[in-house]
């Protein structure tokens, strides 16, 4: 909150707004001082609430608790035995002049009641106690007018839940204007000298775009609005007024108060309620032996009984168990991988020896010892097939490479079957196709003085003087 409008709570302070005693809601009167020091006085908040302000007690009391009850005067029959103001069941502890703020159990109202007492269960004493009155009119919510406005400002019926908390429901402001807030002040009309009050989220910012939306509005401070006259949005920047509403004293005069000017936060209530309601806890006992999780299920056949199926299976099916944190599944419910193709070394044109090659397979299921036994097992069978190996093996290249030379092997063997059928296309004889295909070295060669060639050159395979032209 700004300083300007710290300066205004305290110019409305000064004007006798704060100057009334606080309020705490209907005031019912003082305990009767009749045992272990209870004192204190007693307010109705609303249907359901009660305060005691400046409560005392000893704590001397055996077994004292908060009671009410529907007969004359107060006694433990048929009277209904509350929770302390932490939601606690247990006997009251001393208090020293404390606010102590009750709720009447599920289902009772203060319409419902004729007495509140300090009580001892054990010599069925009464501490201190007070009346409350038939016709008691207990502080309950209050609706006050609806906005209407420019700029689009519009709402239904405002509620006013306490003395410092409005309930505008279907709330509504086209968001055009530059600097509108939420604005109160003494009075029916709006005027400079309010006070902004911060939106539903805490913040003093200029209002956004509203659509018919619920929000939830606190006065800052100690503001109440017995200290207001009016409520409404106003544009601080250009001093005007979009929509207001007044506030009635008479009918904001029995509103409840709120759980700040009782001094009670609502966090801290709701946690001490939850943890009262909340069951306590069995205490738990050792189990009579350790049952460890496993994944075996009987395996039951169509057309048996539950306790026949499990009479058939057999009696050792350990094999089919599996701890629930072991990721290995037992043999049986793995299936069997196809085997890997044995690979087979040459030795010229014959196949020597035949070797199964080592594949590395994924460790990443297995635990850390059981990935280096696995990698010992099988560094075993490399060795092992090794040794079985003639001793020439390991003198001859690669598999690789011999794998590498058929395939060269193979495709030379393609090429020669081309180079047959190709001169079967043109219809020629092997003769001529190599004749008029081939390169020639002869035509490679210079030619002689006089225009002859060397002996043996084109002459002898020229197809010109061969007659295959």
């Amino acid at each position: 909150m700004g300083s300007r409008s710290i300066a205004l709570l305290l110019a409305l302070g000064i004007a006798g707004g704060f100057a009334q005693a606080r309020y705490y809601g209907k005031d019912l009167g003082p305990l009767s001082q009749l045992h272990h020091g209870v004192r204190g006085r007693v307010y109705a908040v609303d249907s359901k609430t009660l305060f005691i302000q400046d409560f005392h007690y000893d704590g001397e009391g055996p077994a004292a608790y908060f009671y009410v009850g529907k007969s004359k005067s107060p006694d433990a029959a048929g009277a209904t035995r509350l929770r302390d103001e932490r939601g606690g069941a247990g006997a009251l502890r001393r208090y020293r002049g404390e606010p102590v703020t009750i709720s009447l159990s599920d289902g009772l109202t203060l319409k419902d009641i004729r007495w509140f007492s300090v009580w001892c269960d054990e010599y069925a004493v009464n501490f201190g106690d007070v009346s409350i009155p038939r016709d008691l009119d207990y502080p309950k919510p209050a609706k006050v007018g609806a906005l209407r406005g420019i700029h689009g400002v519009s709402s239904d019926q405002i509620i006013v839940v306490d003395a410092q908390t409005l309930l505008i429901t279907n709330f509504s402001y086209d968001g055009e204007a530059p600097d509108a807030k939420f604005w109160v002040g003494r009075g029916d009309q709006p005027s400079p000298q309010g006070i902004r009050i911060p939106d539903e989220n805490g913040k003093e910012d200029p209002l956004r775009k509203y659509d018919k939306k619920t929000i939830v509005l606190t006065l800052p401070g100690d503001l109440t609005v017995f200290d207001i006259g009016h409520f409404g949005v106003w544009c601080e920047a250009f001093t005007v007024d979009f929509g207001h509403i007044t506030l009635p004293r008479a009918q904001v005069s029995n509103v409840p108060p709120s759980l700040k000017m009782l001094g009670v936060s609502p966090q801290s209530r709701n946690k001490a309620l939850a943890a009262a309601e909340r069951p306590t806890p069995k205490p738990t006992r050792k189990p009579l032996a350790r049952l460890d999780a496993t994944t075996y299920r009987p395996h039951l056949r169509l057309g048996t009984g539950l306790l026949q199926a499990l009479t058939d299976q057999p009696e050792d099916h350990t094999s089919l168990h599996r701890r629930a944190d072991d990721y290995t599944p037992p043999k049986q419910q793995l299936v069997d991988e196809p085997t890997k193709p044995s690979e087979q070394v040459l030795q010229g044109d014959t196949f020597i020896h035949q070797i199964t090659p080592v594949y590395i397979q994924d460790f990443e299921h297995l635990s850390p010892d059981q990935q280096v036994s696995r990698q010992d097992e099988q560094q075993q069978d490399y060795t092992q097939q090794h040794q079985l190996a003639p001793q020439n093996y390991f003198q001859q290249p690669t598999y690789d490479y011999y794998r590498r030379q058929l395939i060269e092997q193979q495709d030379a063997y393609l090429r020669q079957q081309r180079y047959q059928q190709i001169p079967q296309y043109y219809q020629v004889t092997p003769a001529q196709y190599r004749v008029q295909n081939e390169p020639f070295q002869y035509s490679l060669l210079p030619r002689q003085a006089g225009g002859a060639r060397p002996r043996g050159g084109s002459d002898d395979l020229d197809p010109r003087a061969s007659g295959l032209q």
